[in-house]
This record gives C-alpha cells, structure tokens and sequence, in this order.
C-alpha cells in the first residue's frame, strides 16, 4: 500500500469505526436471532482449524462475541482466545458475554487486525464475516500469518455473492433502486466483495498461506415476520440508518414500500421470513518456514 493511499484507508478506518460502533447495541439486542442461523459458520471455523482444549488462538473481526465465544469453550480453562475488532462497543459486549458464561479464557480488544503480530505465536486463527470489510484484505491476511506459529492453520468465512445472499444484497439493492444512488465500487469493503469462488482463498493465498482449500456452505436466515426483519434491518444497518436520515419522507416510504414488497417474496407460508444465503469457508496455512510480510 502506498503511503499517498493511506490517508483514505485511515479515513475509511473511521467510518468504519464509527458506524460499527453506533450499530454495535442493534447487534447486541439482535444477537440470539443472528446466532440461530450464524452459529454453524462458527461451528465449521472450529472444525476446520480442529482446535483443541488448551491452544491460543485468534479471532479477527470478533463483534459482539462470536467465534470467539465458541472457540473459547473448546480450548477450555488452560488455552486462550483473544477476540480482535475496530469498534470498542461491540468488543465491550463481548466482554460481558464472556463474563456472564464464565469463559475467562475469552479476551477481547479494540483494534486493528493488523496490531495482533505481538500477541502470538497463536496456535490456530478464525475469522467470520469480516475480511470482505477490511480496507486491504490481502494486507490483514499477511498480518494474520505473521501472529500464528509456522504450520498452523487460518479458517475465514465470508458471504458468498449478491445473488446468492439475499440476507446482505436485498436491502443494498433495494436502496439503490428506492434513493436512485449508484452501487459501489465492486472492490470496496462490503458484505458479497469476496464472495466469488475462489476470491476468498485468492486473498488467503496472496497473503501468504499456503495449503488454501475453499469450500461453500449453506445458511438460512429466518426472521419470524416481515415486520421481524424490518426491525432487524433497521436496527443493524449504520448504512441504512444513514440513508433513511439522508432523504425525505416521501423517499424513505417509498423504499420501506419496495422493501416490504421484495421480503414478501421470501415469506414462507408459515408468515416466517426465510433467507437461504451461500458462506464461502476457506482453510489455509501458515508456511512452516518463515516468510516475511506482503509489501
């Protein structure tokens, strides 16, 4: 990365900051819905690296919890997680998930991914739904291998692409249409920007993992209404809340209108809201004989 591109990263670095960090209590109340569906993203991270009672190991992006909290019960009392992520609010939640289950083992800090260098060697690393966020995947992967002992393993996962992921493309599309604004770059941080096959294990490989294997799974989000996954969407969503606020009133009923109209479509005859989306899960390694970083 060139040092004339670092001021937009750190620009975006604080967008970023801020509007996780207004979202973060919208995460928190929504957590147990998100976790019914998310919860086997975990599980299948936990598999793929197969940690083990007493390793160290790291989670990049941790949120409100999550990996974390379920590696932490696997590597029990004598090993350690360390949950990393930018916005302080949503790892002061997950502190207190820790602490309320009794998972001491579990820690938790406010950062960047690429600050965890010093904090290893870790015996295995996981990340779920946040390398598509980052400024520079390739460069977070890097720092990701430098962190964990040579030979250990890295699993990520990210959603898959827009057509396949309705649960992350459906509002974006809808407001774009709705608030007639263009989409963005297919190379900004979003939610589907590594969802093409093998662009998930492309950034692995470039960053200097070796042993890259990608597989897709499955996931269904539900919601019990329309009304459900308004709610949801509204309170998660810093991009739509900015939006809503950015437009009039007449504006923001007509994408409520198109919105309504486009979850209608995924509503199951029980009234539910259901959501199939497609998860790319990669594996890798890290080089058993030292490489230094990526430029």
């Amino acid at each position: 990365m060139s040092e004339a591109a670092r001021p937009d990263v750190e620009e975006l670095r604080r967008f970023q900051r801020e509007a996780w960090s207004a979202a973060a209590p919208g995460w928190d109340r929504w957590f147990d819905t998100f976790e019914s569906f998310a919860a086997p993203v975990s599980a299948e991270l936990v598999r793929a690296v197969q940690v083990t009672p007493g390793q160290s190991v790291l989670d990049v992006g941790c949120g409100t919890g999550e990996p974390s909290l379920t590696v932490a019960r696997v590597v029990g009392p004598s090993g350690r997680v360390l949950g990393v992520d930018l916005a302080a609010p949503m790892i002061e939640r997950a502190r207190r998930r820790a602490l309320d289950a009794g998972l001491s083992q579990a820690e938790f800090r406010a950062g960047e991914a690429e600050d965890v260098r010093g904090d290893g060697p870790f015996d295995a690393a996981v990340s779920r739904f946040a390398l598509m966020l980052v400024p520079d995947p390739v460069r977070t992967a890097a720092a990701v291998r430098a962190a964990l002992r040579p030979g250990a393993p890295f699993a990520a996962a990210v959603w898959g692409e827009a057509s396949e992921v309705p649960f992350c493309a459906l509002v974006p599309a809808v407001a774009q249409k709705s608030f007639r604004i263009p989409p963005p770059p297919p190379d900004a941080p979003g939610p589907t920007r590594l969802g093409a096959p093998d662009a998930l294990a492309a950034v692995l490989r470039a960053g200097g993992f070796t042993d890259v294997v990608e597989t897709t799974m499955r996931i269904e989000a539900r919601f019990t209404s329309v009304e459900d996954s308004m709610r949801f969407y509204a309170d998660v969503s810093g991009y739509l809340r900015r939006l809503l606020d950015e437009h009039t009133p007449a504006a923001r009923q007509e994408f409520e209108h198109d919105l309504v109209r486009e979850l209608e479509k995924h509503r199951a005859s029980d009234g539910s809201v259901r959501l199939p989306s497609a998860v790319r899960v990669a594996r890798a390694t890290a080089p058993a004989i030292f490489q230094p970083d990526s430029p």
